[in-house]
């Protein structure tokens, strides 16, 4: 490149007034792509922003030291310093500008993707808190909530603790993990964060009820769209996933349960699949499906909206199980490598 060239040139060595012109020429020519190419690069995507501004800011570095040397080695006249000039500054300004769009592409990025993933975190965080939550309001008008999850989903309260505070504890007995919320400025922020999005029967009366003392107004829930994250919020909480063997085939199950119909009817709207109540533990209703199309609609759908408890990598292993079950590799000779993958597949959901 011209300009790394120019600069390594013996300062000893005279410069003849034909390799000056040409120089300049040079320079013009490089100047005038330079600025086409910094329009042109406007359209390109984040990286190429980045390899512009590095061009451009080395573009400059050279075009200072070239004038540097020029002005204090050569016998040039005042226009052709002047221009040397002109072309300096404009490199410079070209480099100010680029940098000043970079940060307001960052800028811009960051805001609207953190907006996004704090609406997905506080729909998640509502179908958890409709499944597995409780707010309350102490005889004394304190206000509080609670979250008990398994011990193995211990991640997603400190998640919780980390954006609203709180604490994080083992239940003693069993194996699980309680988190617990009393601060005041933890509490209105968390309310804030899942107001509009509970819905549970049980739960919308006690979130009335902190909103009433933290004097925040109740919204109503918003209509459910299948792109919500409150779904697999809820999942994590009261979903399952899992397979039996049925007259010698392995049967995939993904289910929900609560006790009202209302509360986990909306997944037959979007997710297809069935509803029926079952009267063991005092009665309560579950909706499931066992398709492979409708489960892989369920696993889609969770590709965009993760779930945040180990549930997650149950339901990543469902692409597996299928392509095993097909190769029927679950009836395969023991000694046969079908058999033996299947084998690895069931260790694997198993440990999860």
């Amino acid at each position: 490149m011209w300009p790394i060239w120019y600069v390594n040139i013996n300062l000893y060595f005279a410069m003849c007034e034909k390799i000056s012109m040409w120089m300049l020429i040079t320079m013009i020519m490089s100047q005038s792509m330079l600025c086409k190419y910094i329009m042109y690069s406007q359209l390109l995507m984040f990286a190429n922003m980045v390899k512009r501004l590095m061009i451009t800011m080395l573009l400059y570095m050279n075009l200072y030291y070239m004038y540097k040397y020029m002005r204090n080695n050569l016998q040039m006249t005042n226009s052709m310093i002047n221009y040397m000039y002109m072309l300096n500054k404009s490199a410079h300004n070209a480099g100010t500008l680029m940098l000043k769009r970079y940060n307001s592409y960052l800028v811009g990025i960051s805001e609207t993707t953190r907006e996004t993933s704090n609406d997905k975190f506080n729909e998640w965080l509502a179908g958890l808190m409709d499944g597995d939550g409780y707010f309350n309001v102490s005889k004394k008008g304190y206000t509080s909530c609670e979250i008990t999850v398994g011990l193995e989903d211990e991640k997603a309260l400190q998640q919780m603790k980390q954006k609203f505070g709180g604490s994080v504890k083992l239940r003693s007995g069993v194996k699980a993990v309680r988190y617990r919320l009393h601060n005041r400025e933890g509490m209105i922020n968390l309310i804030n964060a899942v107001n509009g999005n509970i819905r549970n029967t049980k739960r919308l009366p006690q979130l009335h009820k902190v909103c009433s003392i933290l004097n925040i107004k109740i919204i109503k829930p918003i209509p459910l769209e299948k792109n919500n994250n409150w779904f697999v919020g809820f999942f994590d909480a009261d979903g399952t996933i899992n397979y039996s063997f049925k007259n010698g085939n392995p049967q995939l199950t993904m289910s929900v349960t609560n006790k009202l119909l209302v509360d986990v009817e909306q997944y037959t709207d979007f997710f297809n699949g069935s509803m029926y109540y079952d009267k063991a533990q005092n009665g309560y209703y579950k909706w499931s499906i066992q398709s492979k199309n409708d489960v892989l609609n369920f696993i889609n759908y969770i590709k965009s909206n993760p779930s945040r408890t180990s549930k997650f990598n149950k339901l990543m292993l469902t692409h597996t199980y299928y392509s095993l079950k097909e190769l029927k590799a679950y009836k395969s000779p023991i000694d046969s490598p079908l058999y033996k993958a299947w084998l690895k597949f069931e260790d694997k959901w198993k440990s999860q």
